[in-house]
């Protein structure tokens, strides 16, 4: 009897660890219990999260996706939640957000200043089970934050199965080229600009701008009524004035839907002083977003009729000479307008040369390119021809001169343009000037990609399609940072 008894005990002894362990691996129970926990009092106490903003995202291959499956989506969304609801935690501001959670403060702008990543990478391993690895990614040194991580592997149940096999867009990137709104969403998209706009405006401290109260837009571009929302958006974040009285006015709120490619749109808010008021800076901010038609100013009766959807999907590729829509064309004068003049000595170049002149605003990083006739776009580095890109650091009230192969110094045979063309027909110079050190290194890391060209010579540049996917993910970049960035664009006729 006593054998028997030590029998059942020792059955007993190795069961009740073996079940414990069996709950432990359930994902469910490993969130719950082990990651929310974990997660939460590392961006209390772990010193890199000290007063720093937090996003959370799922991540694919090491990158933030814009779009994933339902089950990791819905597990990024529980982390999301319980940091919201955590004391001494800053989450970066999410548009398309409905949840209880992420509704205070929504003009809290400080919250768009985003230094980390939280990511939740789901993978299947070779032998079926399956994997879910929580990292930290530095936005500014582009590093894994060392010392924060957690694993968990093992099998999925029937629904969480079932969840993976769904696919959604991943709402944090709404309004992004690849995730864009669709006219079913215009509270969304009024809300999004909202707040970017009422950002930016903010910042402009000694100006208030007052806009009449009957903001409208034309009928027919699937956008009715959000020029109106946004309007009211802004009034409730104090960050404008609506009057009724149109003498009051000092500025006007525009909205339009710039054709980008198919039925993707850009629709961009802006606003602009009033003539005589030329204290005030114009304004802008911008989203994209699928539209069923085309807008008015836009008619699609130009194109040919097209015979079957096969051919309709080949027009949407590369088109020689396209504009592509790079937003902030001097909209928020951080530099003045672009002009050539001649060098003073030859210490200003140490080779026959022009200088391309502009005038800091803002203290300012500014990078230089050349879109040369037939030859393509490049990088203008400096007579030291380094790799990396050659960037300028200006200081407000600085005249900032830039040596550029000799050309017309002539007023008359150069133009300021707003265009980026892929095949322009003449040699087109663009000073980008931002004022954000992080967009800063994002815009470097893109520039670094073209050609660059550091003497009087001729240097193939980036051109055709290669090109219009830089030039596309170029505006994709200085939309999403537009509070930061600006350019200034100058078109010469050379006639040396």
């Amino acid at each position: 009897m006593r054998r028997l008894l030590l029998l059942v005990t020792l059955v007993l002894a190795q069961a009740i660890p073996a079940t414990a362990q069996s709950r432990e691996k359930d994902l469910d129970r490993w969130v719950e219990r082990d990651l929310i926990p974990y997660v939460k009092q590392q961006l209390v106490a772990h010193p890199r999260f000290q007063n720093e903003t937090v996003m959370f995202v799922v991540l694919e291959d090491n990158a933030p996706a814009s779009s994933s499956n339902e089950l990791a989506l819905s597990l990024r969304d529980r982390l999301l939640t319980a940091a919201v609801n955590t004391a001494g935690v800053a989450v970066g501001w999410q548009h398309g957000r409905t949840t209880r959670a992420m509704d205070p403060r929504q003009d809290d702008c400080a919250r768009n200043d985003v230094h980390y990543f939280v990511g939740l990478e789901l993978t299947q391993e070779l032998d079926s089970s399956y994997l879910v690895r929580v990292r930290a990614l530095d936005l500014e040194d582009r590093n894994w934050v060392t010392g924060f991580g957690k694993d968990w592997q093992g099998r999925l149940n029937t629904i969480q199965r079932q969840a993976m096999r769904q696919q959604r867009a991943d709402t944090t990137f709404l309004g992004a080229r690849d995730v864009p709104f669709n006219v079913a969403q215009t509270d969304l998209l009024a809300s999004s600009l909202a707040h970017q706009l009422s950002c930016t405006l903010k910042q402009q401290l000694e100006d208030e701008y007052v806009v009449r109260n009957d903001i409208g837009e034309p009928a027919g571009d699937g956008l009715g009524g959000t020029l109106e929302l946004i309007g009211n958006n802004l009034a409730k974040r104090q960050a404008l004035t609506l009057t009724d009285e149109a003498g009051l006015a000092n500025a006007k709120l525009k909205g339009k839907a710039h054709h980008v490619d198919g039925t993707l749109y850009q629709y961009w808010l802006t606003v602009t002083p009033e003539a005589g008021n030329d204290s005030l800076t114009a304004l802008s901010a911008s989203a994209y977003v699928i539209l069923p038609y085309a807008a008015p100013e836009e008619p699609v009766a130009k194109v040919a009729p097209i015979a079957s959807a096969t051919a309709q999907i080949q027009t949407t590729g590369y088109a020689p000479g396209r504009t592509i829509s790079v937003p902030n064309a001097g909209k928020d004068g951080n530099i003045n307008s672009l002009s050539i003049v001649a060098p003073q000595s030859r210490s200003d170049c140490g080779s026959p040369c022009s200088l391309l002149r502009t005038r800091a605003n803002k203290d300012a990083i500014v990078f230089y390119l050349e879109h040369q006739a037939q030859y393509g776009l490049v990088r203008l580095g400096d007579a030291q021809c380094r790799q990396r890109t050659a960037a300028k650091v200006a200081r407000r009230g600085d005249t900032l001169d830039f040596p550029i192969a000799r050309t017309t110094t002539d007023s008359r045979n150069w133009t300021e343009t707003y265009d980026w063309s892929t095949q322009p027909e003449q040699t087109t110079y663009y000073a980008v000037v931002v004022t954000d050190a992080r967009a800063a290194r994002v815009i470097a890391n893109h520039v670094d990609q073209l050609p660059m060209r550091c003497s009087s010579s001729m240097r193939p540049g980036l051109q055709g399609e290669l090109l219009q996917e830089w030039l596309t993910d170029f505006a994709t970049m200085t939309a999403k940072s537009a509070q930061h960035i600006d350019w200034r664009a100058i078109r010469v006729r050379d006639v040396m």
